[in-house]
């Protein structure tokens, strides 16, 4: 660690000799107060039983020399008692979290360090950061980047997976090249690009993949491979107003754990298409999305010994409506590296300045086994002083496959909602939303209501009840409540909430995973300099 603390701060001060170039930062505090609440299943852990608090940070800086083309970074991660990777196992570690170095000499681009990057889509790969979710699998090692011409660009790396302070064992190298077939006519555009990935398994993670396929009966037994290959073929058409991306994916035979466990060779294959159609003038406007996803046992991670999100190669989003609102957002679709067929159409109408309609539509299954289907529709009406919100949710979800609770029906809810936000002056305004949830299944049926009060632009104030007002899992109706103030100086937020928060799949940008309940007060601070 000192080794590499003296190369950045020579390569910092090298840097500032030859150009004087400019430095920025930024920095996001988290802690969090744990208050034991048996009602919502809030205890039974360090946290609640011992600890009573736990925090973790990033304090990131960066130089940038354009002149010279030269960015160095470099992130300190802290972690005391924190709840973040694993919910409910406290983790305790600091260190250096990142740290890179980059250099452009004409047109070819050097990094060196933690590099987060993307093939395509990232269906094949994509090394990226995900702090709520406490993803961070950025690739320890080298990327070189090329520009061929004005139109097209090849990348080519190599490294290990970042495993917190530490990197995975096996090896990953690929290579992508993209870029766009120039025609006559402006407005045709074609930009192709293809991928590929080798990972190369390590002596010790091979060792304990023999071992377990030791121990199954002879019919079961396979001989595991050290390498994995995969590659993808994509392309975006765009016709006017119409544009549609295509991408196929494949990957060679390798040992996976298929829905039992137990370890299979399997290949696997990714199809994923979009289509869409946007037409505006002004003040008006429609637009209509198609996307569909074919998924067959396409798992990408370093070894098939690494489970939930941890060594995770690529990114499989949920192909389903993202939602914000607090009951909408309910029951949310894991993507299903195993196995799916996904697809949604997206439709928004603005048949007039200030007036929206959006309606989507998502559905997801496997072979003959539905898991996961959701209506959507809202109206928004936007005017000087107001913004109104209604619409509705139908949602069908496989408890059973999601959440990995058997024997458990169908969830089936329905949820209307409204939304209002109202300016009183050109400071203050307010915000109220009211959400109804009925459902026969898991927890039962909802209220929620929330009131934000904003005085702009640097206080903030709400409150917020979940109320399980029809219980299927408790003896009581229980109440979920939040308590927000927020407070924003110059480019600084401070943030401080009490929240009592139940068990459920949390999702961030279409990446989910399952969240034990939460009793306690969180604050926060973010800043940027």
């Amino acid at each position: 660690m000192r080794k590499i603390l003296s190369v950045l701060c020579i390569v910092f001060s090298t840097g500032f000799v030859y150009g004087q170039g400019s430095f920025s930062g930024d920095l996001q505090l988290n802690t969090e107060f744990y208050q034991s609440d048996s009602a919502i299943g809030a205890t039974g852990t360090a946290h609640y039983d011992n600890l009573l608090s736990g925090a973790y940070g990033w304090l990131s800086t960066y130089y940038r020399n354009e002149p010279i083309g030269l960015e160095i970074g470099v992130r300190l991660d802290i972690f005391n008692n924190a709840n973040l990777h694993n919910p409910g196992i406290p983790y305790t570690d600091a260190g250096i979290g990142r740290w890179y170095i980059s250099k452009k000499i004409d047109a070819l681009t050097i990094t060196g360090g933690h590099i987060y990057s993307q093939f395509g889509s990232g269906i094949v790969y994509r090394s990226y950061e995900e702090r709520p979710l406490g993803i961070d699998n950025a690739l320890f090692g080298m990327e070189i980047d090329y520009a061929l011409n004005e139109n097209w660009t090849v990348k080519v790396l190599g490294g290990q997976m970042k495993d917190l302070f530490s990197r995975f064992d096996p090896i990953i190298k690929g290579a992508t090249i993209e870029g766009m077939i120039p025609t006559e006519n402006q407005q045709i555009v074609i930009a192709p690009g293809a991928t590929f990935l080798n990972r190369t398994m390590d002596q010790d993670n091979m060792d304990i993949i023999v071992g377990q396929i030791n121990s199954y009966d002879l019919e079961d037994r396979f001989v595991p491979k050290y390498n994995m290959y995969a590659g993808s073929i994509f392309n975006t058409l765009t016709v006017k107003d119409v544009s549609w991306y295509v991408e196929y994916a494949k990957k060679s035979s390798e040992a996976i754990n298929d829905i039992t466990g137990q370890l299979v060779d399997e290949d696997g294959s990714v199809l994923y298409t979009s289509l869409s159609y946007s037409t505006s003038k002004i003040g008006k406007g429609f637009g209509v999305t198609g996307q569909l996803r074919m998924v067959d046992n396409w798992v990408m991670r370093t070894s098939p010994n690494e489970t939930l999100l941890d060594g995770i190669m690529d990114y499989l989003p949920s192909l389903t409506k993202q939602n914000s609102l607090r009951l909408t957002a309910r029951y949310q679709a894991v993507a299903q590296e195993l196995g799916e067929l996904a697809y949604q159409v997206n439709a928004t109408f603005t048949p007039k300045k200030g007036y929206t309609f959006n309606a989507n539509y998502s559905n997801v299954s496997n072979d003959s086994l539905d898991l996961f289907q959701e209506i959507f529709v809202d109206f928004e009406m936007r005017k000087t002083k107001y913004k109104l919100l209604l619409g509705g949710q139908l949602i069908n979800y496989n408890q059973e496959v999601y959440e990995n609770e058997p024997d458990r029906p169908m969830v089936q809810t329905i949820t209307p909602f409204a939304e209002l936000t109202y300016k009183f002056d050109r400071k203050k305004s307010m915000r109220v939303e009211l959400q109804y949830q009925q459902c026969e299944q898991d927890y039962g049926s909802w209220v929620y209501g929330l009131l934000e009060y904003n005085i702009a632009p640097k206080w903030s104030f709400a409150v917020s009840d979940m109320w399980n007002y029809e219980p299927l899992r408790t003896e009581e109706a229980l109440h979920y409540y939040s308590i927000f103030t927020g407070y924003t100086h110059k480019s600084s937020r401070f943030t401080l909430n009490y929240v009592k928060q139940i068990a459920g799949i949390v999702c961030t940008g279409g990446v989910c995973r399952y969240e034990p309940a939460f009793s306690g007060l969180k604050a926060g601070l973010v800043t940027t300099f």
